[in-house]
């Protein structure tokens, strides 16, 4: 696997050398035919590796010899404006490093402007000139943060810039929780600047900024390119039917590649075919391979697929699609319950609910709702459990647990134990009711959600985000 990797790089470097040289050929159509080349299969190539620098100028250089005028034209653009955009660049950033420096943080920041190809490619999005363009050039702000503090801080730098300035929602881009295929990690916000000008932000650790400039692991090094070109020698690299380029962990299956092209092809996967000849599910990737992906409608995730998958992106995604099914099936069960009770005439309780769950001896009352909605559980069982009251333990309230609604005059949350009045909504997965334990999240666009603490997502959301929970009780107004 080392060999084949190692002939990635040098087809990379050596197209890149090729690129370098082009300018003494003049326009030809062999130079235009190498610049498609590049566009299409090598600048896509260095992307799924990891190495950005390279792809960067593979792209600018195959816009140059495929359109010279425009490609002069940003450029000029870009340098004719250099001294007032590092003008701007100094007043976004001093209000920055001062808020930084006062929290405690060790940082860089760095100011750039974004690639020509970059430029182009809004330019052609929202046909619009050069100067209509709104974030010619990004911010990034370099943590120097412990492995065990990398996302926390991330975020908190995040929580300080939206302080300063103005952040636009729908522009926020979290490949922090998830990282990119290739290994990407970080945090981009674009806020309203100063003259209300948008600025894209971009907040990384020293691990993460390496990684996004150069790839995963150094190893070697080649002629002509800066630093060094690395990679992963346990990845493995396939195709797609349209020869697109995949690459994916070693062990990686059938099931993976399904999941790297969409998550709804995945989770409707019911095999592959490989050099003409249909493969299982299971059937594990080797260098070079082209897959095509089968799909049925009637195909759905199942636990088991956790022990096929081999990248974090498909197990994160198989982990979803379970979860929702566990929420139906919850919500499913405790309908069920609510309308037997009814016929029985019954005072449906949560709290009793959640004792008789543990009586019976669930962990979750969840899980008695997917047990009743799988058909597992007894519904008369039930019944004669939460008829004998006697044998369902009561609890007494102390003085940090909830409040019935019953005593409420009106309705008031307590988050991080010491905060009143704030912000916040009712997360529509477990719907919170007044006497659930709870506890609050932040999410990325939704501000704070409260969950209850027996939530079908509070296992995955305690797994994955543990530094996003907040305490939260019910306490009176």
């Amino acid at each position: 696997m080392e060999d084949s990797n190692k002939v990635l790089f040098s087809i990379l470097n050596e197209r890149l050398e090729l690129l370098r040289t082009l300018d003494a050929e003049g326009d030809s159509e062999r130079r235009r035919h190498i610049a498609k080349e590049t566009q299409t299969l090598h600048a896509p190539m260095a992307h799924r590796l990891g190495l950005y620098q390279i792809k960067t100028e593979m792209e600018d250089l195959a816009l140059k010899f495929l359109d010279y005028d425009t490609y002069k034209y940003i450029a000029h653009a870009l340098n004719a404006k250099k001294a007032e955009r590092e003008d701007y660049i100094a007043r976004f950033i001093a209000p920055l490093e001062a808020k930084l420096k006062a929290e405690g943080f060790s940082f860089t920041i760095k100011g750039r402007p974004k690639s020509i190809h970059s430029i182009y490619n809004k330019m052609q999005a929202q046909h619009c000139d050069v100067d209509r363009i709104y974030d010619l050039f990004a911010i990034r702000i370099i943590l120097d943060s412990p492995p065990e503090r990398e996302k926390s801080d991330c975020w908190q730098v995040y929580s300080l810039i939206t302080d300063i300035f103005t952040p636009n929602p729908k522009r926020l881009r979290d490949w922090l929780s998830v990282p990119k295929e290739n290994g990407y990690e970080s945090l981009h916000t674009t806020v309203l600047g100063p003259d209300n000008r948008w600025v894209e932000v971009q907040i990384r650790t020293r691990r993460m900024d390496e990684i996004a400039e150069q790839g995963v692991a150094a190893h070697w090094s080649y002629k002509g390119v800066k630093g060094s070109i690395v990679q992963r020698s346990n990845d493995v690299y396939v195709f797609t039917p349209t020869g697109d380029l995949r690459r994916l962990p070693e062990g990686a299956t059938v099931l993976d590649f399904a999941y790297s092209i969409h998550s709804e092809v995945g989770a409707h996967c019911v095999g592959g075919t490989i050099r003409n000849q249909n493969v299982s599910i299971r059937q594990k990737l080797q260098n070079g391979d082209q897959v095509s992906v089968l799909t049925s409608p009637n195909q759905h995730p199942n636990a088991d697929w956790l022990n096929i998958v081999a990248s974090t992106k498909a197990k994160n995604k198989i982990r979803q699609a379970l979860k929702e099914i566990e929420y139906k099936q919850a919500s499913e069960g405790r309908e069920i319950i609510e309308r037997k009770f009814k016929n029985w005439k019954l005072e449906y309780n949560e709290g009793d609910i959640t004792r008789m769950a543990l009586k019976l001896g669930y962990k979750e009352v969840s899980d008695m709702y997917q047990s009743v909605a799988t058909g597992k559980e007894d519904i008369q069982r039930l019944r004669e459990a939460f008829l004998n009251t006697d044998e369902i333990p009561t609890t007494h309230r102390e003085e940090h647990e909830y409040v019935p609604k019953s005593e409420l005059q009106g309705l008031a949350i307590e988050v991080d134990m010491n905060v009143k009045n704030v912000d916040y909504n009712m997360s529509k997965c477990c719907n919170p009711q007044p006497g659930d334990p709870i506890f609050a999240f932040v999410s990325v666009t939704k501000g704070i959600r409260i969950h209850r603490c027996d939530c079908p997502n509070a296992a995955n959301i305690r797994e994955r985000y543990p530094y996003r929970m907040i305490p939260a009780r019910w306490a009176k107004k």
